[in-house]
């Protein structure tokens, strides 16, 4: 969870495309481990894709859940 917050987090200061780098950086300055191999999988998950679609897209799916849920 604590490298999609990083992520998250350097995507709202500007950077559309964080790398391991940004993240490390992040991490690091509030004293996290990093476990290398968790960070580059996220990072390959979301390659090329628009982090705002993801979660708009998560959110329609989520709603829809709920509704059927709820009947």
């Amino acid at each position: 969870m604590k490298f999609v917050g990083a992520y998250l987090l350097a995507v709202l200061a500007g950077n559309p495309s964080p790398s391991a780098e940004d993240l490390s950086s992040i991490l690091e300055s509030v004293g996290c481990e990093i476990d290398n191999e968790k960070m580059e999988l996220l990072l390959s998950q979301l390659s090329g894709k628009d982090i705002t679609e993801l979660i708009a897209a998560a959110s329609r799916t989520k709603a829809s859940e709920k509704q059927q849920v709820e009947y």
